[in-house]
């Protein structure tokens, strides 16, 4: 229900309310009929008075023309998901099924958990998504988010074929879960191993080369 329509119907239900409380008084006699209408003479004559009441007699026929014969469309729909439409008729993809695919392109990044996503619809009509999630200490921060982005909008394009304006990417939490297949070693002491190798080794060859030579002195 659009603004003016909701408007309508408040006035409308005002006017009714307080013409049903007038009326209850008249009846009950507590209100006097003749006094109402001697105050009501007494008001329409100045013109000001009577500019006043005609203006909102104006505008609640206005209303009341508008109410009856013209009634805007139902975009209700539009508030639980994307409506597309072609000539054989309307499609309406609902924001669960978004958010369920949303979560089946997102669940096979490791180290991304608790994975929870809310879609938007702009005053264009564009696609914005919003993803929350808890992420592993073990992986990259911004390697994580543009896997989620990219994935997110190809599933989008693949299987709704919606373009996707914005995935904006929430970390609520970073956890110690490690990951399968993903090194807790830091690059540092990974440097610092590969480096002693190698001198080890040559530690090694060089006692062989001098075992040998002693065996030929000999």
């Amino acid at each position: 229900m659009r603004f003016i329509d909701k408007l309508i119907l408040k006035l409308f239900s005002l006017l009714i309310f307080v013409l049903s409380i007038v009326i209850i008084l008249v009846m009950t006699g507590i209100l006097d009929v003749n006094e109402i209408l001697s105050q009501i003479e007494i008001y329409l004559e100045g013109d000001t008075g009577l500019a006043v009441i005609l203006g909102i007699l104006a505008v609640l026929m206005l209303l009341s023309i508008k109410g009856f014969f013209f009634t805007s469309k139902n975009t209700d729909n539009a508030k639980d998901g994307i409506i597309l439409e072609n000539t054989s008729g309307k499609l309406i993809i609902t924001k669960e099924s978004l958010e369920n695919l949303i979560a089946s392109a997102a669940k096979d990044i490791p180290g991304a958990d608790s994975i929870s996503s809310k879609t938007v619809l702009d005053r264009n009509k564009n696609l914005i998504i919003y993803i929350t999630a808890v992420v592993s200490k073990d992986v990259m921060i911004k390697d994580i988010s543009n896997q989620l982005q990219e994935r997110i909008k190809t599933a989008m394009k693949k299987t709704a074929d919606l373009d996707v304006k914005e995935v904006n990417i929430k970390i609520k939490n970073i956890t110690s879960k490690k990951v399968k297949g993903i090194s807790n070693v830091a690059p540092e002491e990974e440097n610092k191993t590969e480096n002693t190798m190698p001198e080890e080794s040559n530690e090694e060859v060089n006692k062989q080369e001098n075992v040998v030579e002693e065996n030929k002195e000999e």
